[in-house]
């Protein structure tokens, strides 16, 4: 299903957007985080300094370089260099140990790393060279395009007065180059390095800036890692073209997280449910609230809570709760709209964005009429360019007419709404019937004891596989037991085998659960079950 004609963003490239916006906003605050705050006109000249740092270590158009931290004032600047330069940004997630980070280093070729050596009291570069060594002529050893390892953890000398031609050095562009690779590990745990270009990535945000109603003036509390897509286009990036306040958040505490709010009159959040939920429990209520400041909030899943979207609106006084769905491969595909009621933000990730197309298609790629289950499939300006590096991956991912394969299973409904059905790869098979976790979650979230819910399915030895649900809530809640609830509503090869009550779900660096980690304790209760047995 297509979309109404989108409004072009203003500008052709991320260079362009920073000189402009820098400009326009040039005693506007663009940037908190702790003691540090910066205006735009600040901002342009710190990004001018790591300009020049670079250029000096011969960074240009199409070096690659990369960023291993956690969220810093210190990222957004250098971040601004490295795209002025023409060079492509590949972040590295925080969360990351040397393998992984020293894989990314070398798939991407990149000749200079920005790293901290103080996160949250590790020292990231030490990582690298504690578990490799520093090789004979490059820092780490197996790592021959590795140039240079750069501290983030201090703003370079300013320039001196000769070196004031820096922004001579800054590349032109069309717009089509590309500007960032982010990393994402599929099924088989290899990672695969998305490439967006610099007019893919502006389209997209200003779209979803726009639909959200973010402006001038606005202070946007960015929780997602910078190393995340969501964090670095949804966060740096739409901060940076609407002229809004990012205030940063190094390390989620939602205790912390709170304070921010309060003291910086927080306007806008995202993050995911289970985010929200636990900012909701901290939180008071009505004016008193730390969130009553807050004027839109974007959660993006497949499935919300109706209970927690009204807290949102009705306890903490928030005029709009966004849901949206999107993805590396395809940047932001869809996304509620202003005048929704509560049941379809809650079960339904909205419509495409404007000039974007979805569809739901077979196995054998036909489209499915409205109300059929199937593979959303996404084309549009948002869609890759490709994975680094990796042909056999992108024409496996690629149609040859430009139909990206998401992988997820959904369902479009008479008005073009989206529904996310499950992952295909996290669907399991039941007596031989399908079974969509996401569907049971959506159903499980409407019974009053579950706060928040995750479902996965395990080896059995009667059905081939079935579903354990852990659920976070209240388990001497008064109402029927949910599992029992849940019989009388679907169909019975979809009721989980069995509910384990947990404390809390086990959350990524995004905020989305883990569940390898939940199939691990699946699997773990199954064998003490099977030893008390014997």
């Amino acid at each position: 299903m297509g979309s109404a004609l989108r409004h072009t963003a203003p500008w052709r490239s991320i260079p362009d957007m920073l000189r402009d916006n820098c400009a326009r906003h040039a005693d506007a605050l663009a940037v908190v985080d702790g003691a540090t705050a910066l205006t735009y006109g600040e901002l342009w000249q710190y990004s001018d300094d790591w300009l020049a740092l670079l250029a000096a270590r011969d960074v240009g158009p199409g070096v690659r370089v990369c960023i291993w931290s956690h969220n810093s004032w210190q990222w957004i600047v250098a971040a601004t260099a490295v795209w002025r330069l023409g060079a492509t940004l590949v972040p590295i997630s925080s969360r990351l140990k040397a393998l992984d980070a020293r894989a990314i280093i070398d798939k991407s070729r990149a000749r200079v790393l920005l790293a901290t050596a103080d996160c949250g009291g590790t020292d990231l570069p030490g990582l690298l060279l504690a578990e490799f060594g520093a090789g004979e002529d490059h820092p780490v050893a197996g790592l021959p395009t590795l140039a240079s390892i750069v501290s983030l953890d201090e703003q370079p000398a300013p320039m001196s007065s000769t070196a004031g031609a820096a922004g001579g050095q800054e590349a032109a562009f069309s717009g089509e180059e590309i500007a960032e690779i982010l990393f994402t590990s599929g099924t088989t745990g290899e990672p695969k390095g998305v490439m967006l270009n610099h007019r893919q990535v502006l389209q997209a945000y200003w779209d979803w800036s726009d639909q959200g109603g973010l402006r001038a003036g606005d202070r946007f509390l960015v929780v997602p890692p910078f190393s995340h897509g969501f964090g670095i286009n949804a966060g740096i990036l739409a901060c940076l073209m609407r002229g809004m306040t990012h205030v940063v958040v190094g390390f989620f505490d939602p205790g912390r997280t709170l304070e921010l709010v309060a003291a910086h009159g927080i306007t806008v959040m995202s993050g995911a449910p289970a985010l929200f939920s636990r900012l909701c429990e901290s939180a008071g209520a009505g004016a008193s609230s730390p969130l009553a400041s807050v004027r839109v909030v974007y959660v993006g899943a497949a499935h919300v809570a109706p209970a927690l979207i009204e807290a949102l609106r009705d306890v903490h006084g928030i005029d709009r709760v966004i849901n949206a769905y999107g993805l590396i491969e395809g940047c932001v595909v869809s996304m509620t709209r202003a005048d929704d009621p509560v049941v379809r933000i809650a079960s339904s990730v909205g419509r495409a964005l404007p000039g974007v197309e979805v569809a739901i298609c077979d196995e054998q790629g036909t489209a499915l009429p409205p109300g059929r289950q199937g593979e959303i499939r996404v084309r549009g300006y948002g869609v890759m360019q490709g994975y680094l590096e990796a042909p056999h991956l992108t024409r496996e991912a690629l149609t040859e007419d430009g139909w990206l394969r998401t992988g997820d299973a959904g369902v479009l409904d008479s008005d073009a709404y989206l529904s996310i059905v499950g992952r295909l790869k996290e669907m399991y098979i039941t007596n031989g019937f399908n079974v969509y976790p996401a569907e049971i979650e959506d159903y499980l979230l409407q019974h009053p004891a579950v706060h928040a819910v995750a479902v996965v399915g395990v080896a059995d030895s009667a059905r081939g596989e079935a579903g354990v649900a852990f659920a976070v809530g209240e388990t001497r809640c008064e109402s029927s037991d949910p599992l029992a609830w849940l019989r009388e509503k679907i169909a019975s090869y979809k009721v989980p085998a069995r509910l384990e009550w947990v404390e809390a779900l086990p959350l990524n660096d995004n905020g989305k659960v883990r569940k390898d980690v939940l199939a691990q304790w699946a699997s773990q209760q199954d064998s003490k079950r099977m030893g008390s047995e014997v």
